[in-house]
This record gives structure tokens, C-alpha cells and sequence, in this order.
């Protein structure tokens, strides 16, 4: 999830336009390229992600890329174009990588290309070199002791092209110099955190009256971080406290090894493996002391973070850590020295008031010197200085360019149903709608798939096969009409006979009109429709993007060899009512339509299994479909008492029935990303559901809800009985799925829609 502060509006006359403030006229604003090998969840990754979206866009016109393009920060920054290796640096297929990259620079008039690691310094620094673009960047931001001694030159090589070198640390810089680079090549900006990471956050594990936890937080990829010296640690200070837990975050090919490590070590239930978190402020808040013995670091994230936290930190005398962590802010041993390390620990253990110190003097220090804040403006005014020494000049010229209308705002037509059918789908069209009013980069119109027969065909409407037959004319009307001045189709599509009625004519039509086509694929039956409709594949392939909500689909739809982005469906908290239930009471409620696939029988199975524990037990179903008269029937064979059939609820009136509950459960046997999932977390109430593959997605087990296998009913009404008789479990599943629930609100969703709209506006013009 990207933090709201690393987040920055779009506010600029055009796509890549500025006004010159002494003129007045419209000037092109430089181009930046920033390139990542992964989005994944290491130190060099996150910072990639913070600059990424904090950059001013009214200085800088933004461009993305990456080697590989995978990783947990990928949902935050849009499309991002993956230039693949092919496995080696230098193999044909790298070569090939770094010509398309070379291509794709020149394509969009890049200014300055920042490459942020090891193997983007080896591919973008070339390709940018030979695309002439006029300022170059590198990155160094480990030590570089990690790297074969050929590895080590073939960079240092590279580098000495750039006009400037990053590094993250004074060590990281000492070490390029002693590799013969410059030192006037050589800056030095410190990694950056948002000011959410320094705020007061309630711990993501409960605190327990006289325990104490020490943690660790790194990937399990390398052993360099030497996660063993730290279980080692873990057993010998067990001896001493009895009630001492120990919490590993991160995940890794090494996971394995470890949690055998720490089962040999007779660690027990006192060691919590955690794997990746993106909540690192929750869990450093439910720890005291945070370790990190590995061998080497330029300038740590996780160290900031815990000082950023308030968290005093033990650590080895390597690289950057020196420059973090003085006698008075945490404490520093020698590298691999077990027995330094077991004294430090047991020291800050045993003394309240020392790690109460050395935290606060760490959070002031953290809050002085390394902000996301201060990490941007090192970072523009290095490329507006790079700039003026290049004697780059802004190119002035009209604002109106291919694919931008005269305005500056792209011009969007999305194509869905409407509200008049309460659906997933309209509601999200609905909110992409409301959401582009008034914006002054999107100019939006809205094409139902459903529009409204005239007068004299209105008893049409009540014909099921022939209200289709009689729409579609009208439909493929508005269509050619509403195409014309569009940039770019925005499509919702389901799927089976719905994509050939809505979809697949827009597709038609805006392929005639020479519009950009984005097909928005939202349904959890893609892959048995791909499967058997073979021709849904090569439509979905003509279209010039492919956006689904979740990676569940991006996975599926890879099957089939189709490319997709995942854009995240969004909740308007503001349609419902957060508030955590205390007491909580066995009163549940499933909005899902009675169909197959939903499984509503299985909750109403589940429901007499709650019902047996707790006889004032409720059910709300919210809905209706073709097997409501099957539902009826077994609520009456299993006697059941408290069930009540709201109907059909408006997207108004849901928040209210959300309300009135306690308990959202859902048996899904084949979902996607659920949108009612996302209204449960809203209105602030435990999620307990079944785990179709798309589900987990969503849903963290044990963290923002309970999980079960799909069908078994009475795995889900044990899970529902455990929230009842566990109040600090439904209370903190609770807090943890509102703070999830950001990463769904529109000014994070709309970011994620600029950068499609804006790459579809721009490539190959």
C-alpha cells in the first residue's frame, strides 16, 4: 500500500505541460524516467515506490519502469513496462531488452533516466546512452561487498557514464570512489520515510501484561541478513525470560530452513514467523526491541523505521548502521559476535527507561533527517541542477496534442451498466464517474450498456430475450456516437454471453472509430470462459489494455497468454458507518445474490451451526437470484428461526443493513474482489468467509478476517463461534481491515488509473 503522503496529485495544464510563470505559455516539462529491477518488498524497492509517486508533477512528468514486473508496491504505480532480461545480462535477449528500452526513451522524449539498483544501472544506463538522453543517473544503495568481484567493475564501469551517482549512505559513496569514480559524480540522500511512519499506531499484536517481544524484520532471500545468528540469539535469551517472544518478518526462498531452525532450537510457539507485512508501523509498535544482525547494509530501511517508531534497535558495526545508530539512539556490536549480541538485547530487556530513552532520541533523529519530504526535494533539485548544467530547455508549444483534448484532459467514455442495476460492476462504474467529476485531467461520458427505451417500447423492458434483441441497436448507436471524440474506451466487461452483448461490440466500434480500447475485466468465471470461448481470447487481445481488479486475474488471464494490469475495486467509506461492535452479537449478514457460485446454502448451513451455540443467532441475506426458492426451502427443513430476505438493496441503502449487523460471512466457492468484502471492512465489521483463490487477495488469515475452505460450513461456523467468544480477535481483525481499506479509496485508485490513461494516450502516437 502506498502511504497517503507518498501520494501527489496530477496538476499540471496537460499530460507532460507546464506554464512558464514569466511568459505565461505552455512548456514542456522535463521527462523522468525511474527504473526498478522488481517491485517487491526490499529497502531499494520501497524507496523506488516513495520517490516514484511523491515526485511534483507540476516539475516533472513521471515515467516508470522495471525489469521484472512483480511485487506487492506494482498495485501502487500503475502500469509500469517490464523490459525482461531473459535470465543474464548479457544475453540476446538483454540485448533486445536494452534496444526496446532505448526505443521507448526516445519515444517519450526522456530527459533524465534514473536507474535505483544493480541490474537497472546495467541495462538503462546503456540503453539511455545510446537513446542520447542528456542526463544519467545511477544508484548505489548497498555496499556493493554482496557483488562478485566482475559484477563489482562491470557497475563501476557503467557508472562512470552517469552525470551523478545516488547513494543511500557516505559508506556506499566511499566505496565507489575506492573504485575510481569521481567524487563530484558521488550524492548522498538518505533513504525517505512518510510522516505516517513517525505517528502513534496501535500494535498489530496485542500486547500481554509483563511480555516482552524483540523482532526482526528482513527478507528471508539472502544470508547476509543472518536470520540464524538471530534464532540462536532467540534461544539463549528464552532461558533468561520466560515470557520473551520473538517475531520474524519477511518472507523467502530461506523461510523453510529457518522455521526448521527454530523448531530444532525448541523455540516453540515463543517464535511468530510473520512473513511479508505491509503494516511494519502496527508490528514495530508490538515489539520493544528491534534486532538486525545482518552483515551488511548501506543505509537500512528497517532501522528507520523502528527509530521512526520510537523502537530502540541493536545492530551490527557495518556499513551505513554507523551513520544511524550512535551510543545514545540504539546500540551497535560487532558482526557476528553472538555473545554482544545476546548482552545488548538482554540489557534493553531488563531496563524500561533505557529503551524509553534511546527510542525517543531515535524518533527525533529519524524525524530530522530522513522524511520522504526531504528524500524528494534532494532528489528534484539534483535533476533541476543536472538540468541547468546540460542547458536543457523546456520546449514551448501547444497544450493540444494527439490523444489530450484541447483542455488538457484526457477524454474518457466509460462503457458499463447503469445504476439501475445493482450490481458490482455499476457500482464501480458508478464511483469511477463521481470520481472523474470535476477533474482537470479526465474529461468523462458515460455509455450504459443498458440505455432506456423510448416511450413507445417501454413494455419491452419486461421481455427478457427481447428487451436484448431491441437494446442493442440502440446501444450500438450510442456507442458510434458517444466513440467519436473519445480518447479512450473505458469497458466493463463480465463475462459468457454478457461479454458478447456489452463488451465485444465497444471493442468493434471503437476499433472503427480509432479509438484506445481498455477492457476493465471483472468477472471470477474468467478462466472457465476463456477456457470454452475461444474468440472471448482474440477479441480481449485486440483491445489495447487489458485492467482486472486483483492479481488473481492478472494470474489467469497469463494463462491464456493475455497481459493484464490489477487496478484494486474501490469503497466509498463515506456510504457507511465504521464503528467497531462492543459487545459483538451473533447477528450476521451475507450480501451476496443467490447463485451457484455464491453458495448461500453454505451459509445458511453455517448459520445453524451458530444457531446451536447461540440461539438468538441472525441472518440477513441481501440479494436475490434464481435460487432463492431452494434457500427458503432448506431454511425450512432445517427449522431455522432469525433468517430474514432484505431483497434487493440499492447501493444508498446498503450501509444501513451493514449497520444493523454485527458479523459479515460470505461461502463464495469462486470470487474475484468481492466489493462487499470491502463494505464489511468499511462498516467495521469482522469478515469470516471462505477462500476461492481469488479471496486471499483480499483477505489476510488471522489479520483482516477468517478464512475457511469453500463448501465446508462448519469451518466457517467455528470461525464465526471464535469472533463471538474471542472480542480482542473480532477487534483487531476489525482495525487492521480499516487500515487495509486505504489502499482501495479513490485518490490511490485514481493515481492507478492516470498512469494507464496517460500511457494509453502517449504510446506510439
Amino acid at each position: 500500500m502506498i502511504p497517503p503522503a507518498l501520494r501527489r496529485d496530477t496538476a499540471s495544464v496537460g499530460e507532460d505541460v507546464g506554464v512558464n510563470a514569466e511568459s505565461g505559455t505552455a512548456q514542456r516539462l522535463p521527462a523522468v524516467f525511474l527504473m526498478s529491477n522488481s517491485l517487491e518488498t526490499g529497502g531499494s524497492e520501497r524507496q523506488f515506490s516513495a520517490l516514484a509517486c511523491s515526485l511534483d508533477r507540476t516539475r516533472f512528468n513521471v515515467h516508470l519502469g522495471c525489469i521484472m514486473r512483480e511485487g506487492p508496491f506494482l498495485a501502487g504505480l500503475g502500469n509500469i513496462p517490464e523490459f525482461g532480461l531473459g535470465g543474464s545480462l548479457y544475453g540476446l535477449r538483454s540485448v533486445r531488452a536494452r534496444l526496446r528500452l532505448a526505443r521507448h526513451l526516445k519515444r517519450n522524449d526522456i530527459a533524465i533516466a534514473h536507474a535505483f539498483d544493480f541490474y537497472t544501472n546495467l541495462t538503462l544506463i546503456p540503453a539511455a546512452r545510446w537513446a542520447g538522453v542528456p542526463v544519467l543517473i545511477g544508484s548505489q544503495r548497498q555496499l556493493g561487498d554482496l557483488l562478485t568481484w566482475k559484477q563489482e567493475r562491470a557497475q563501476a564501469a557503467v557508472l562512470r557514464w552517469c552525470d551523478a551517482v545516488v547513494c543511500n549512505s557516505r559508506a556506499a559513496a566511499a566505496r565507489l570512489a575506492e573504485l575510481g569514480l569521481r567524487e563530484s559524480q558521488l550524492t548522498v540522500i538518505g533513504n525517505g520515510l512518510p510522516l505516517e511512519a513517525f505517528a502513534e499506531t496501535a500494535p498489530a499484536l496485542p500486547r500481554v501484561p509483563g511480555g516482552l517481544r524483540v523482532g526482526m524484520i528482513a527478507r528471508m532471500n539472502t544470508r547476509a541478513k543472518n536470520h540464524r545468528l538471530f534464532l540462536r540469539m532467540a534461544a539463549r535469551l528464552r532461558v533468561r525470560f520466560p515470557n520473551l517472544q520473538f517475531v520474524l518478518v519477511g518472507d523467502g526462498p530461506l523461510r523453510p530452513e529457518l522455521e526448521r531452525e527454530a523448531e530444532d532450537l525448541g523455540l516453540g510457539e515463543s517464535v511468530l514467523f510473520l512473513g511479508d507485512r505491509r503494516d511494519v508501523p502496527a508490528v514495530l509498535a508490538s515489539i520493544d526491541v528491534s534486532v538486525l544482525p545482518s552483515t551488511s547494509e548501506s543505509l537500512s530501511n528497517v532501522i528507520i523505521e523502528s527509530m521512526a517508531a520510537g523502537v530502540p534497535a541493536v545492530a551490527n558495526r557495518v556499513g551505513g548502521n554507523c551513520e544511524l545508530i550512535a551510543e545514545d539512539r540504539g546500540v551497535l556490536v560487532q558482526a557476528n559476535d553472538e555473545e554482544a549480541l545476546v548482552e545488548a538485547v538482554d540489557r534493553l530487556l531488563r531496563d524500561a527507561a533505557l529503551r524509553m530513552r534511546l527510542g525517543d532520541n531515535a524518533r527525533s533523529f529519524a524525524r530530522a533527517n530522513f522524511t520522504l519530504e526531504q528524500m524528494r526535494e534532494r532528489h528534484e533539485e539534483l535533476y533541476r541542477e543536472l538540468l541547468e548544467q546540460k542547458e536543457w530547455r523546456a520546449r514551448a508549444g501547444g497544450v493540444a496534442r494527439a490523444g489530450v483534448s484541447k483542455c488538457g484532459r484526457k477524454r474518457v467514455a466509460i462503457v458499463a451498466a447503469s445504476p439501475r442495476y445493482v450490481g458490482g460492476q455499476s457500482v464501480q462504474a458508478d464511483l469511477l464517474l463521481r470520481g472523474w467529476q470535476n477533474d482537470k485531467n479526465v474529461e468523462v461520458e458515460f455509455i450504459p450498456i443498458d440505455p432506456v427505451f423510448p416511450v413507445l417500447l417501454k413494455w419491452v423492458e419486461r421481455i427478457p430475450l427481447l428487451r436484448t434483441v431491441v437494446r442493442q441497436p440502440i446501444y450500438m448507436f450510442q456507442l458510434w456516437r458517444g466513440l467519436k471524440r473519445a480518447d479512450i474506451a473505458h469497458v466493463f466487461s463480465a463475462s459468457y454471453w454478457s461479454f458478447l452483448v456489452a463488451p465485444a461490440p465497444a471493442l468493434w466500434v471503437a476499433r472503427r472509430r480509432g479509438t484506445r480500447t481498455l477492457i476493465h475485466y471483472h468477472s471470477g468465471e474468467a478462466r472457465d470462459h476463456l477456457q470454452r470461448f475461444p474468440k472471448a481470447r482474440l477479441a480481449l487481445k485486440k483491445a489495447d489494455r487489458l485492467v482486472v481488479p486483483s492479481g488473481y486475474l492478472v494470474g489467469v488471464f497469463r494463462e491464456f497468454g493475455l497481459q493484464a494490469q490489477a487496478i484494486p475495486n474501490m469503497v466509498d467509506v463515506s456510504q457507511f458507518s465504521f464503528r467497531v461492535r462492543r459487545p459483538l452479537r451473533p447477528h450476521l449478514i451475507c450480501t451476496r445474490g443467490f447463485h451457484p457460485y455464491y453458495c448461500v446454502d453454505v451459509v445458511v448451513r453455517a448459520f445453524a451451526e451458530v444457531q446451536r451455540v447461540f440461539p438468538e443467532a441472525r441472518l440477513d441475506l441481501v440479494g436475490e437470484g434464481p435460487l432463492e426458492a431452494e434457500i427458503r426451502a432448506l431454511i425450512s427443513e432445517l427449522r431455522l428461526s432469525g433468517v430474514e430476505f432484505k431483497g434487493v438493496v440499492a447501493h444508498e441503502g446498503i450501509g444501513h443493513c451493514y449497520d444493523q449487523a454485527d458479523i459479515f460471512i460470505n461461502a463464495s466457492r469462486l470470487d474475484n474482489m468481492p466489493v462487499s468484502i470491502l463494505e464489511a471492512f468499511a462498516s467495521g465489521m469482522p469478515v469470516v468467509s471462505t477462500e476461492p483463490e481469488g479471496m486471499r487477495y483480499v483477505v489476510e488469515h488471522g489479520r483482516t478476517g477468517l478464512l475457511s475452505p469453500p463448501g465446508d460450513a462448519r469451518a466457517l461456523a467455528e470461525n464465526v463461534i471464535r469472533v463471538m467468544r474471542d472480542p480482542e480477535l473480532a477487534e483487531r481483525l476489525v482495525l487492521n481491515a480499516q487500515r487495509e481499506l486505504e489502499r482501495y479509496s479513490w485518490p490511490v485508485v485514481r493515481e492507478q488509473w492516470m498512469e494507464v490513461y496517460r500511457a494509453m494516450t502517449s504510446a506510439e502516437r
